[in-house]
């Protein structure tokens, strides 16, 4: 068996956080939560889908990046998730700068 090879850029961390996600300024913000994250996106389960190639906003609290913010990111992919709802993969449309997950 051949190893498995990471084509990831950023170590991924897999810690269970609350956070906050919007489509749009007219739906506001909902909760999510975050099972994996990096310094270049996240994987969330959320109760609606959202359409690959869609921007949304996502508000980090100050537990997980150590300065609370929003930023900007893109679907990259959206599945049904094993626990109900959807688990959904964004990519920030800039990498962060962890303080608390280096």
């Amino acid at each position: 068996m051949l190893p498995k090879i990471n084509r990831r850029q950023w170590k991924r961390h897999e810690k269970k956080h609350l956070v906050q996600i919007s489509t749009s300024l007219q739906s506001g913000f909902s909760s999510a939560v975050v099972s994996n994250f990096s310094k270049g996106g996240l994987c969330f389960v959320h109760s609606d889908p959202l359409e690959k190639g869609g921007r949304v906003m996502v508000r980090l609290p100050l537990e997980l990046v150590g300065l609370s913010r929003e930023v900007r990111a893109k679907v990259k992919w959206c599945v049904p998730a094993s626990v109900g709802g959807y688990a959904i993969g964004v990519e920030y449309e800039e990498s962060q700068r962890w303080t608390r997950y280096e």
